[in-house]
């Protein structure tokens, strides 16, 4: 078998947006964090599980450990000050 790109095996892909309000944000959220999934992964996720879509791919991008590292560490400094101010 051929070994095809992305586009060539499953066709041009599109980006959709749409707009929720604060109750669904939250609810999404919430469901989201139970599967260790961010709120749009998780969202992509249940529109091709009720589409019945299981043969794609749900993400395409790659992601950067080190950005993630970054953020972790970010997170981890900002609570230290919090703690830090908090003895004060």
């Amino acid at each position: 078998m051929e070994n095809l790109i992305v586009g060539e095996k499953y066709g041009k892909r599109r980006q959709i947006t749409f707009r929720i309000g604060p109750i669904a944000q939250d609810r999404l959220e919430r469901a989201a964090a139970l599967f260790r999934m961010t709120p749009g992964e998780y969202t992509k996720a249940v529109l091709y599980r009720d589409l019945g879509v299981f043969n794609e791919p749900l993400d395409q991008r790659r992601r950067s450990w080190k950005q993630h590292k970054r953020k972790q560490q970010l997170e981890e400094e900002q609570l230290e000050i919090e703690k830090h101010e908090e003895n004060f």
